[in-house]
């Protein structure tokens, strides 16, 4: 199945929203992209609605864990015409995608099978100010909105909305977020936490809408924005703008790309395994030539209960995934195969070289958004250069001593392994 992902490349700033006077959140704004994404099906249904929330991006003076953004003081703070990244043009990838959840930054990357999947997806920016706000309500809506988002997939599938026309808004669906936010949190005249595109509700002086933008994502809509350059920033590239009301002043713009990045199957080799006593990865059709760093050999699947794991073997090399990766023939584990020389084998001295084990390259998905065939959270260790499951590092054993290198210490990417459960 073609395989598709979807980025935040970045926004501009091209008006600050109304502030405290004193500044109290930091200077000027600080803000943050939350996304909604639905999973839908040719029959309406919604068989999925995620939610998450990026890092918190403007003035990071005596405020820690927020990411430097804006140029209102050599520290931040976002003021009208900062773009983020800083760069000309922010609708345009700059530089490799993030780790951390800051553009530019992955927000949807996976599989869609034509005639059968749909992804529906709702980037937002929120201004950031102490308080309350209304991102549960935020949340509750998106949950309460998936019949008319799930009408409209079964529009797009049945041709009834126009495939190019894969961007449209909350208003178009017919509902607004005004039936379950109002009440909940007056925006007017107080510094809260609110998405930046507030409007005043004309039909209720003192309540408010907010219409939301969604991009569609089935193999049509998304070959369609692969192919055009349909606001002319770039193949694949949209703008979703939002504008306050005037007395709230704030206009930004997020840029999201969509990218094709593969036509069919990756080659793909299973039996894979977990080992519970190490928490290593290890090749089960090799087990019985396995050396384990806890002693003995690897524990076998039928004892550890392990998934099968399935590895993309000499792939065409792509973003998404980080090739180097290789078998050892004298444990039967995965290493990083660029790191032999320092590496360790619980068999004794380093891993094997590929030219004496004839190992393929193997080439794991690292740093994606999450997929519901893959699990997460495989992590690299530094002293080992080994593959472990993070979660597991506290009962993990390394062959060069101890336990794994936590992913804090060793700052491993994040690797996800398709999988399937045992």
């Amino acid at each position: 199945m073609p395989l598709y992902r979807a980025t935040i490349n970045g926004f501009w700033c091209h008006n600050e929203t109304w502030d405290d006077a004193f500044n109290w959140d930091g200077k000027h704004d600080e803000v943050f992209l939350g996304v909604n994404t639905k999973i839908g099906r040719p029959d309406g249904t919604i068989q999925q609605s995620l939610d998450s929330e990026s890092e918190l991006m403007g003035d990071t003076w005596n405020l820690p864990n927020r990411i430097q953004a804006g140029s209102a003081s050599d520290r931040g703070g976002i003021v009208s015409g900062d773009k983020f990244p800083p760069v000309a043009k922010p609708w345009e990838r700059s530089a490799a995608l993030n780790v951390g959840r800051y553009p530019p930054y992955t927000v949807w990357e996976g599989e869609l099978q034509p005639g059968q999947d749909m992804v529906m997806i709702t980037p937002t920016i929120w201004e950031w100010d102490p308080g309350a706000g209304f991102w549960d309500g935020w949340l509750a809506w998106q949950v309460q909105a998936d019949k008319e988002y799930g009408q409209r997939a079964k529009e797009v599938f049945g041709g009834i909305w126009p495939v190019s026309k894969p961007v449209f808004d909350a208003v178009s669906l017919g509902i607004q977020t005004v039936g379950t936010l109002a009440g909940l949190w007056s925006p007017l005249g107080r510094s809260m936490r609110r998405p930046i595109g507030t409007q005043r509700n004309p039909d209720d002086p003192q309540g408010f809408v907010f219409n939301p933008k969604t991009i569609a994502l089935n193999t049509e809509t998304a070959d369609y924005l692969v192919a055009n350059n349909v606001q002319g920033l770039g193949a694949g590239i949209v703008e979703l703008p939002y504008q306050d009301d005037p007395y709230l002043r704030g206009v930004y713009s997020i840029f999201v790309q969509v990218e094709r990045l593969g036509g069919g199957q990756l080659p793909m080799q299973p039996d894979w395994r977990w080992c519970d006593k190490c928490q290593g990865l290890y090749f089960g059709g090799g087990w019985a030539n396995s050396r384990c760093p806890a002693g003995d050999t690897h524990r076998p699947a039928d004892q550890s209960h392990s998934g099968d794991y399935s590895l993309p073997m000499d792939a065409i090399a792509a973003a998404d995934r980080q090739s180097g990766w290789r078998w050892c023939d004298r444990c039967q584990g995965l290493f990083y195969g660029p790191a032999v020389a320092s590496s360790r084998c619980p068999a004794g001295g380093t891993h094997a070289a590929p030219g004496q084990s004839g190992s393929s390259d193997y080439s794991p998905f690292h740093n994606v958004a999450p997929n519901p065939s893959r699990q997460a959270e495989w992590r690299w260790c530094d002293k080992c250069h080994g593959m472990f499951f993070g979660p597991g590092t506290a009962n993990s054993r390394c062959p060069a001593g101890d336990t794994h290198r936590p992913p804090e210490q060793s700052h491993s990417g994040n690797y996800s392994l398709p999988h399937q459960a045992a």
